[in-house]
């Protein structure tokens, strides 16, 4: 039994680092990404990114953003506070989102590839639990 204690334990304590140095980042696409990473190291996964802002945002400087950064055109949601691009995925890139500061929320699928499906996340999600 102690083996198990240890896992959880272990678990919880991943998940507050998560949330000190992640804040804004969903811990099931952390983990992902980490998993994939895992199994291939020398690899980028493409996700399906969704970012979620503040109401005030200058969407078209979000949108300058995202594409400097990515190359990527988003497509934006939500009058203005939904932004979902395809994009190599890395935890710097993750860090670097989750750091700025009219992001309140970040989502993301892998898809294996440039094309995707869109946006499918809903920002309310985050008020579940996973960011206080």
């Amino acid at each position: 039994m102690s083996e198990l204690t240890e896992i959880r334990r272990v678990f919880e304590g991943l998940h507050t680092l998560y949330e000190i140095h992640l804040p804004k980042v969903h811990p099931k696409l952390i983990h992902d990404l980490m998993m994939r990473r895992r199994n291939e190291p020398d690899k980028d996964p493409f996700y399906l990114i969704e970012i979620f802002t503040k109401p005030e945002i200058n969407s078209e400087e979000m949108r300058t953003y995202i594409i400097s950064k990515t190359g990527m055109n988003p497509t934006i949601h939500d009058n203005g506070t939904h932004y979902a691009f395809n994009n190599k995925l890395t935890l710097e890139f993750l860090k670097e989102l989750s750091d700025l500061k009219d992001v309140i929320a970040i989502y993301g699928d892998y898809m294996g590839a440039v094309t995707g499906v869109g946006a499918s996340h809903d920002h309310r999600e985050h008020e579940h639990g996973w960011v206080k």
